[in-house]
């Protein structure tokens, strides 16, 4: 007679109990892939001002009832960046019966006007926003500082240098801003109202030369250097 050892008798109730568990798992899977057990009763959108909530949903194109499993949050993801003002969203699935979308909305740094057109720059350069002068420019975006440069546009490395340097201005500063010029990433100049200008340098040390800038503004002058913060110079 051949007897089975505890040794096997255990290897057998391990091997079925974890069979068991697969085929629970599996099936619990299958039955959120294919039924609305767990599916999209809401649709959660985040941090979003500019744009409004319904143009994000309906770009989403999600419909209530779709199996969460069955979203491709990627694809999602890919259809609500590409409205203008967006600058980057994450898709979220949040079980039972949610899906959130976190957005960052772009915003306006500065304007490049051409013609009859005024084009909405965000810090990357990015022109997300175009109005008609003769139709009218929202009062907000008529106080963006002009940007002139060569080549503005998101590929353009001065144009990147010029807009980072003018989104990381203090209220202080940036609210004084009427024109932002640069022919060079190394070479970017700011003119602030009452015709004063500020020969900014590069896009390095921001929060230094806002700093010395800010301190030289006290003074009388047409012309102020924060190119070198700790040499600054005025005239």
């Amino acid at each position: 007679m051949i007897r089975r050892g505890r040794g096997s008798t255990q290897r057998s109730r391990l091997l079925l109990g974890t069979l068991l568990v697969v085929v629970v798992v599996v099936g619990l899977g299958l039955i959120a892939y294919f039924t609305p057990l767990m599916s999209v009763r809401s649709t959660d959108v985040v941090a979003n001002r500019a744009v409004a909530t319904d143009e994000i949903v309906g770009a989403a194109h999600v419909p209530d009832g779709t199996p969460l499993l069955q979203v491709d949050t990627q694809a999602v993801a890919q259809r609500i960046a590409a409205i203008p003002s967006i600058e980057s969203v994450r898709v979220q699935r949040s079980y039972p019966s949610s899906l959130t979308i976190t957005v960052v909305e772009r915003q306006p740094v500065a304007k490049v006007t051409e013609g009859q057109k005024v084009h909405v720059l965000d810090r990357t350069g990015v022109g997300y926003l175009t109005f008609d002068t003769s139709t009218g420019v929202p009062p907000e975006m008529k106080r963006l500082p002009e940007f002139a440069t060569p080549n503005p546009g998101p590929g353009d490395p001065t144009t990147v240098a010029t807009l980072t340097a003018v989104s990381e201005l203090p209220e202080t500063i940036s609210g004084k801003l009427v024109k932002v010029t640069a022919s060079s990433p190394v070479d970017i100049e700011f003119t602030l109202k009452g015709n004063k200008t500020v020969v900014w340098g590069d896009s390095e040390r921001g929060a230094e030369k806002a700093r010395t800038l800010t301190a030289l503004l006290t003074r009388p002058a047409t012309m102020y250097n924060v190119s070198s913060p700790e040499f600054p110079a005025y005239k």
